[in-house]
């Protein structure tokens, strides 16, 4: 009776909800009507598509069509909003009101109008209190990069984006939010629609994007121990109302290396080899006709001059990019759904390296009644990347070392042995291998809004979301045969460069889920406005990994590991799990939108910290005012259209660390012991890592003063940021402070600090001129950080502390020049084996000798204090152009810069090197060896090259068809364009590329783009 009781009881209760929230929509619904207008630009006199007509408080909307005309069911209470990209929103109340036209305004109201996505929630940015930068999904979908982080650089002040490899697939960039703030881990959060750790996020298609914002302050605190290092918060788009709108946009490209380096021809490599064999006591090698013919090229069969890099690099490869999406829905349904897909070719001829990317998006969101809405969310990916066996930067690192007077193949198209049998025409093709990777990624996301009916402002919302990540991996190592040619017998001689064929394969599986759960209030009462949330989250993961290997295959045909050996066969497997819960809010308030504050704060817990250690609390205080707003402001300074100050201080964590580091944690050696009197592997456990049961996340306290403004209608617009970052907490060892001789293996402690200080400053204008419009936008940021403490020994030199430095910065000698005569060397401290033409180091240490005592450590790395952004649009009727620069300066790179007997080397060195008695070359003696033991190769400052650069990142030119043409085809838009990417490099290098951090310079160029595409909207 009892049980029958409770059922009857729980039945009347979920029938008793229904009717509570399904019952107030059906009311209102007998109250609408429709609403039929127009909407206009300025003047009144042209129809304005595309332009945003909701109901206030309501997701429920329409766009209008290509004569500006919308039509809409809404209540006489109801408030209508238009809205459109360029004009100030217009609210409209509908009262008894059947028809109304309505004429959108360009203004400097239109920077104020712009929804910002500041993380659990948008704000206008003109009420923003925080440090938050944003670009929009129509300005990415101008470059035709395959990543989004290659487009956004010089976009956002602040951010910095570093491309350190053109390769298919492995060409995203690095990216850092106001420069490096730790020791350890740089890498911002990255969330996608409200989740964190969204997999492929690099791959999404810009045409997906509606915007991108990131959190460079104490706004970021809202996300607790993991937002230290910055958030990037990425929002896809959503289906709207009306008829469905059908996309298709495409691009072909062809794309060409940045640039390539110039290796010494045949006449001065031949020159050169003999330089090194004389002064090694050995005869030379060629003749100085030998020499002649090299250079003048009269005989090129016997004596050619070859171009490696233009015999194995193709001079152009493709790229193609697609994208199909249809949006749209009613009042109560909308939908977004979309598939993409990327393909892009190796620079290798008939090379084996390509990345395909697959995409599917739908985005559903339904209005079940007035009050309640729900969501779900499907992403799926698929990254198939192919290479070639080895890594490129080997096959890069052969193609640098070989000789130009030997050629790539034979007459007969043999292949010729290159360097040391490793030639790299058929390393990069699958004659010696292949390195494949499977990546297949989904992502589910429901969600649900619910507004209370009985309290104004109330409501709840949450989400669930999960998302699941596979990565299949195979190395396939085969031997290859090259050939040596013995001209006295005129017969090739086959050479095996390798082993027998090898095969390396792993699988991995990541899971990932997110439970949200908000209770929100947001009240207007005369001129106070209240927007407040509390919320709960869980996340949770785990990881496992497989690996199995093989060697000696039977044959080279059969890719599959039970094709080989049973003898010395290896295999492996890991797991991990990790987990989260959060207790986090935000507190918003401001007096006739004049006076702003914002309070964030988060309790964050991690399963990576001891017990009792695992939360902490991470708050953050932003507040405004808008100075333009005062009565003394309108009164005096007509010209100021809007000024804001802004303030913010907090606190936010990182903790991204390696976890559990306060357990004592073993392994099992991976190959075993050997035991017992048949020797036999045996597993075996080793010590991992010392423990430290008080480990926790690093602590950065953040502030930051702007001021944000507009001038003259809109005429000049700037923001201007000074910020500072204390991190401390940073995990680091004490061994300097031990000596080595201990033998002691110290565990990692929160004992380092961090600062970092910087300015950060954006202007922006624009003029509308009739029919022409033009957009000029700049931005530049300096950022220097200084390490102020990782336990350093007290013994330690004052030139050679690492704290006072920037992260990263190394020592090295101080280069005072090159010998030029003995009686130089003679008067100097020198290292032993000093001759004339070698570099002379300062003694910094004044003991009357060279010796790494006199080594300093200098402020000088690859990661820019200072980047920059140039960008500008132009529109004239249906004629656009947009240009984006982008570049850095305060970098340097430290290269290992040598040119060896039988290897070719950089022109550059080659042609400025030492000769005896030079007495104005550029360069000292060439090391003759890559491990840095040589007088003239040993870490030095003159082996600093400067990293600063300007590139071209993207230009576009197009055209918009005419509406009036394409409304006959039933065609809504139509844009022919044509972009590109890294179009131009102007640099101080030279001989590779600037952003580069392989001090060698063997890497895979990157890459500039030229393309043509379609934007089509039915």
């Amino acid at each position: 009776m009892n049980v029958t009781f409770k059922k009857g009881f729980l039945s009347t209760l979920i029938i008793g909800t229904l009717i509570l929230f399904l019952a107030p929509g059906q009311i209102f619904s007998q109250s609408l009507k429709v609403i039929q207008g127009t909407v206009y630009n300025n003047n009144g006199s042209t129809p304005l598509a595309d332009a945003s007509v909701t109901i206030k408080g309501t997701n429920k909307g329409v766009t209008t069509n290509a004569k500006g005309k919308f039509s809409i069911k809404a209540d006489n209470s109801d408030v209508l909003v238009f809205t459109s990209v360029g004009f100030a929103t217009q609210e409209k109340p509908v009262g008894d009101q059947a028809a109304m036209d309505v004429i959108l305004q360009g203004s400097s109201a239109v920077l104020n109008e712009v929804i910002v996505n500041v993380g659990y929630g948008t704000q206008r940015k003109a009420t923003l209190t925080g440090s938050v930068a944003s670009v929009s999904g129509k300005e990415l979908q101008m470059s035709p990069a395959i990543s989004v982080s290659n487009s956004i650089a010089g976009m956002l002040p602040g951010v910095i984006a570093l491309n350190r490899t053109g390769e298919p697939g492995l060409d995203e960039a690095e990216i850092l939010i106001r420069g490096r703030n730790t020791t350890g881990n740089n890498s911002p959060l990255v969330v996608v629609d409200g989740v964190q750790d969204a997999p492929g996020w690099q791959q999404i298609n810009p045409g997906d994007i509606e915007s991108i914002s990131v959190l460079k302050d104490a706004s970021a605190s809202i996300y607790g121990a993991r937002a230290a290092n910055g958030v990037i918060l990425i929002t896809t788009k959503r289906g709207i109302t009306g008829k469905p709108i059908i996309s298709y946009s495409f691009n072909q490209g062809l794309s060409q290396p940045t640039r390539l380096p110039k290796m010494a021809d045949a006449a001065s490599l031949a020159t050169y080899t003999n330089e090194l064999l004389v002064k090694s006591g050995s005869s030379p090698r060629f003749t100085q006709d030998e020499i002649r013919k090299f250079a003048d090229g009269s005989d090129p069969v016997n004596y050619p001059n070859i171009n490696w890099y233009d015999e194995l690099l193709k001079s152009t490869t493709t790229q193609s990019r697609h994208n199909l999406s249809v949006r749209g829905g009613s009042e109560n349904i909308k939908y977004l759904v979309s598939g993409s897909f990327a393909n892009q070719d190796g620079i290798f001829k008939n090379g084996n390296n390509n990345y395909k990317t697959y995409s599917v998006r739908a985005n559903l969101d339904a209005q079940i009644n007035k009050f309640i809405k729900v969501g779900f969310d499907i992403n799926s990916g698929l990254n198939v990347r192919n290479a070639p066996y080895p890594a490129s930067t080997s096959i890069f690192a052969f193609l640098r070392y070989q000789l130009s007077y030997i050629p790539p193949f034979y007459e007969n198209g043999l292949p010729t042995q290159g360097v040391n049998a490793n030639n790299p025409a058929i390393m990069a093709t699958a004659a010696a291998g292949y390195n494949n990777t499977r990546v297949q990624q989904n992502l589910v996301k429901a969600s649900f809004d619910i507004k209370i009916p009985w309290v104004d402002g109330l409501g709840v919302d949450g989400y669930f979301a999960y998302n699941n990540s596979n990565t299949e991996a195979k190395t396939w190592a085969l031997p290859y045969t090259v050939y040596n040619h013995d001209k006295i017998t005129d017969t090739y001689i086959p050479v095996q460069n390798g082993t027998l064929p090898n095969l390396t394969q792993s699988y991995g599986n990541g899971r990932n889920t997110l439970v949200n759960l908000r209770i929100k209030y947001e009240k207007q009462l005369n001129d106070h406005r209240i927007s407040t949330f509390i919320a709960v989250e869980q996340q949770s993961g785990s990881n496992n990994s497989f690996l199995a290997y093989r060697n000696n295959f039977i044959s080279s045909s059969i890719d599959q590991l039970f094709a080989g050996s049973l003898l010395n066969q290896q295999t492996d497997g890991t797991a991990s799990s990790t987990g989260r819960k959060n207790f986090f809010g935000r507190v918003s308030y401001g007096f006739k939108n004049k006076y702003l504050l914002d309070f964030n704060y988060r309790y964050d817990g991690s399963a990576s910290f001891p017990e009792g250690k695992r939360y902490g609390f991470f708050p953050g205080l932003s507040a405004a005012w808008r100075i333009s707003q005062e009565k003394f402001i309108e009164d005096n300074f007509s010209f100021i259209d809007d000024l804001k100050l802004r303030g913010s201080y907090g606190k936010i964590g990182n903790d991204q660390i390696a976890p559990f580091q306060y357990l004592t944690l073993y392994t099992l050696n991976r190959l075993g012991y050997n035991f017992g009197q048949t020797p036999a592997p045996t597993q075996g456990l080793i010590a991992n890592v010392a423990p430290n049961p008080n480990v926790t996340w690093e602590v950065a306290t953040i502030s930051n003063i702007g001021v944000d403004g507009s001038l003259w209608k809109g005429l000049l617009s700037f923001s201007i940021d000074v910020f500072k970052q204390r991190r401390s907490n940073i995990l680091a060892t004490r061994n300097l402070a031990v000596p080595s001789f201990t033998g002691l293996i110290l565990p990692n402690e929160n004992i380092g600090i961090v600062e970092n200080k910087g300015v950060e400053l954006q202007l922006t204008h624009r003029e509308t001129i009739g029919k022409f419009s033009y957009r000029i936008g700049a931005n530049v940021a300096y950022v220097k950080n200084n390490v102020i403490d990782i336990s350093e020994a007290s013994n330690v030199p004052s030139w050679q502390k690492a704290e006072g430095h920037v992260i990263g910065a190394a020592v090295y000698y101080k280069s005072l020049g090159i010998f030029r005569t003995q009686d130089e060397i003679n008067k100097s401290p020198v290292l032993s084996g000093t001759v004339v033409g070698d570099l002379k180091y300062e003694d910094v240490n004044g003991d009357g000798k060279i010796s790494a005592a006199d080594m300093v450590r200098m402020d000088k790395t690859n990661t820019p204090e200072i980047t920059f952004g140039f960008n500008w649009s132009l529109n004239y009727k249906n004629f656009s152009l947009f240009a984006n620069f982008a570049g850095q300066a305060n970098a340097w790179q430290n290269f290992n810069l040598h040119a060896k007997l039988d290897q070719n080397s950089y022109a550059e060195l080659i042609d400025n090197r030492y000769t005896p008695g030079s007495m104005t070359s550029k360069y000292p003696i060439l090391a003759t060896s890559g491990t840095q033991n040589q007088v003239s190769s040993f870490p030095s400052d003159f082996w600093f090259k400067d990293a600063s650069f300007i590139r071209l990142k993207t230009l576009e030119i197009g055209y918009d068809l005419s509406k009036n043409l394409l409304t006959k085809f039933k065609i809504n838009s139509l844009k022919i364009f044509v972009n590109g990417n890294n179009l131009l490099l102007i640099d101080k290098m030279k001989f590779v590329d600037p952003e580069t951090n392989e001090n060698t310079g063997n890497f895979y160029p990157q890459n500039k783009v030229y393309n043509v595409g379609i934007n089509l909207n039915f």
